[in-house]
């Protein structure tokens, strides 16, 4: 399921009430985060119980302090409130679903 994350707030919301959780940044005017955005979904689809949260750095500007972004897109993954993983820029889908899938498991255990 996919969460728009509005504030700082709601980010950190996010991350505290989600033992795995991914986070897509992406900005207004960047065809690459709105071409991306779907295979994330996509992605995500396959672990249930997993939510994406998506942020608008357009709108919430704070976020590029918050998790020291200098590019967009940035895809992270978050285990138990922490950053796990991180691409920016250039997506490696496959590297994204290897990550998830080795925390994804590591939850089941």
């Amino acid at each position: 399921m996919t969460q728009i994350l509005t504030s700082i707030d709601e980010y950190q919301s996010f991350i505290e009430q989600n033992p795995l959780a991914v986070v897509h940044v992406m900005r207004d005017n960047c065809s690459v985060c709105h071409a991306v955005l779907p295979q994330i979904e996509d992605l995500v689809r396959g672990f249930p119980g997993v939510p994406l949260g998506v942020i608008n750095q357009s709108k919430v500007e704070a976020i590029a302090g918050e998790l020291s972004i200098f590019t967009v897109p940035v895809d992270l993954i978050f285990l138990n409130g922490k950053e796990m993983h991180r691409q920016g820029r250039f997506i490696d889908m496959q590297q994204i679903e290897h990550q998830l899938t080795m925390m994804y498991e590591s939850l089941k255990t």
